[in-house]
């Protein structure tokens, strides 16, 4: 076990002497992989603080259930009763006729809208809040409505609910997929990285299966210097995430002041931190580790 550990520990002593004994391309490798997950980093975390800040928004989507002109005193009142009673409905309003015409003559500024009209031509309505926003409860609400006694027409603004959910889908659905294509680009780079390393070492690498070394032995090193990079690229991921952030929360709470809100970007925590640099360090590892595997092969 003891020798264990000091192989291990020999082999990561050699990764940082690399690292530190070419400094210039170290660095420019490192760039490569922190600029590589910065960008679905800072995504997420946008997506993240826009998240945080709509669940904070309360939306009552309204329907309005219009009577018919024939429709009795006794069918109104029980439409209320339901409606009080049914438990998808947060809160319901009834507006007659004449309630109607009076905000239609204070929002307008007409006084006279009945001239040349022997009647009031508004119906009678209910104006009802749902407790369910989503477009799928809107619209089943909606056909239940229209079957009740007395109702001519059920409007409902559902489209907000459609537009709402289509913008999330499309939202996660970008995040999905740039993090895979930045994913496989990284453990990609990782590999074409570590190739051009074990072509530079082919002649050390078969000495060193001639006096007997495993291939654990002679992949040990190359995996490690590729851990290294992995977790450094990906602390640098988040300093360059965080203060690109830093740099644009000023203009952001200005823009959200100029609204009467309060907000900001979310920059890197500890746990975004530490699942960044975890993620990158897998992925450079399985890239370094499919790199030597391969041409491990092609050297026996």
């Amino acid at each position: 076990m003891k020798h264990w550990f000091r192989l291990h520990l020999q082999s990561l002593a050699r990764t940082l002497g690399a690292l530190f004994s070419h400094p210039f391309s170290s660095a420019l490798n490192l760039l490569v992989i922190g600029i590589t997950a910065a960008l679905p980093l800072a995504l997420w975390l946008i997506i993240s603080s826009l998240s945080s800040v709509a669940s904070q928004i309360h939306v009552e989507p309204q329907i309005s259930v219009f009577m018919r002109d024939t429709a009795t005193a006794e069918e109104l009142a029980t439409l209320k009763t339901q409606l009080k009673k049914d438990p998808r409905i947060a809160n319901s309003r009834f507006i007659s006729k004449d309630d109607a015409l009076k905000e239609m003559q204070i929002s307008s500024g007409a006084t006279n809208l009945l001239a040349g009209l022997s009647e009031n031509p508004l119906p009678d309505a209910f104006v009802l809040s749902s407790k369910d926003g989503q477009a799928s409860t809107l619209e089943a609400l909606q056909k239940d409505l229209i079957s009740r006694p007395g109702v001519e027409e059920v409007q409902h603004d559902s489209a907000w609910a459609h537009r709402l959910e289509r913008l999330l889908a499309l939202g996660q659905t970008l995040f999905e997929v740039i993090a895979v294509l930045l994913a496989t680009a990284l453990t990609l780079i990782t590999g074409n990285a570590i190739r051009m390393q074990i072509l530079t070492r082919k002649e050390e690498i078969e000495v060193a299966r001639l006096i007997g070394a495993t291939d654990a032995f002679i992949r040990r090193p190359f995996v490690y210097f590729a851990m290294v990079q992995g977790l450094l690229g990906g602390l640098l991921a988040c300093g360059i995430v965080g203060g690109m952030l830093s740099h644009l929360n000023p203009a952001v709470s200005d823009l959200a002041t100029a609204y009467g809100q309060k907000f900001s970007l979310q920059s890197p925590d500890l746990s975004t931190i530490a699942i960044v640099c975890g993620l990158c360090t897998l992925l450079t590892f399985i890239g370094a580790w499919l790199a030597v595997w391969r041409h491990l092969r092609q050297f026996t």
